[in-house]
């Protein structure tokens, strides 16, 4: 887009240099000129000094109708941006560069600052890129280990309260089912996946159509208690039966991937 104003103001100027501007032309270049950074001021004396070469402030003025106040100024800027010459005298005049020149120069000021800026910008993603990843890495190790069978399905039910998408849970006994049945159901109807793992008996207890999937958990896998949220968040509670229950809750991705797979796989679940 850069390159495009930048040819299309060069362009349109030089074919205006011995002729008066139309008042559409008039309008494009001086869009594109403001575009570039010039004032409407500046815009609108190097237009004129384009079509009159070499002549006075005052002349300026009368051609552009700028106010005195203002022409002095904006040629004095146009002078430092490269646009204008003066001729000292009294009193001064003014000629416009060629516009390829004077265009040129703002094209190679812009492009230092665009690689100025760039600059920047690579050293501001080399510093944060560390942080970043100190970050991941404390989310991804950090685990909590939970204590007591209250404090574990309080949390456990808080962790199911947060799926967005998907909920995979191994539940081991009726009891524990009835717990958890409220926040399951309505889970699904807020349109998350509730897919549940459970032993025969509680199987032939539930109504099936309320979830997404239900599945029958293989011998060696029915004393499982864990849920995976959005494969992102798993925990899984042992000794669950005992004064000892205790549940490990984390996002370590490893222990989340190799919980969801215990759903998927036909040693733990059976798909029917």
């Amino acid at each position: 887009m850069l390159a495009f104003r930048l040819k299309e103001a060069a362009v349109l100027a030089e074919k205006q240099i011995s002729t008066k501007l139309t008042g559409e032309a008039s309008r494009s270049i001086l869009n594109g000129l403001r575009d570039l950074g010039l004032t409407t001021y500046e815009a609108q004396a190097y237009l004129a000094l384009i079509q009159n070469p070499q002549i006075s402030a005052t002349q300026l003025c009368n051609e552009t109708g700028i106010p005195d106040s203002k022409i002095y100024f904006a040629l004095e800027e146009l002078q430092k941006k490269g646009f204008v010459v003066v001729s000292e005298g009294v009193p001064r005049h003014y000629r416009a560069l060629h516009p390829k020149e004077a265009l040129a120069k703002v094209k190679s000021l812009i492009t230092e600052q665009y690689e100025t800026q760039l600059g920047k910008l690579n050293q501001l993603t080399v510093g944060l890129e560390p942080l970043y990843a100190r970050g991941e890495r404390e989310d991804v190790e950090l685990a909590y280990v939970v204590k007591g069978f209250e404090n574990v399905l309080a949390r456990m039910m808080e962790v199911l309260k947060s799926a967005k998408r998907e909920a995979v849970v191994f539940l081991p006994n009726t009891s524990i089912y009835d717990r958890l049945e409220k926040q399951l159901v309505t889970l699904r109807r807020a349109g998350v996946k509730v897919r549940l793992a459970v032993p025969p008996k509680i199987r032939k207890q539930i109504d099936e159509t309320r979830f997404s999937e239900v599945r029958e958990t293989a011998p060696n896998c029915q004393d499982c208690w864990l849920a995976v949220v959005d494969n992102r968040t798993v925990i899984s509670s042992s000794q669950w039966m005992t004064e000892r229950c205790h549940a490990i809750l984390t996002q370590d991705p490893a222990l989340v991937s190799m919980s969801r797979e215990y759903f998927e796989s036909p040693r733990c679940c059976v798909a029917s």
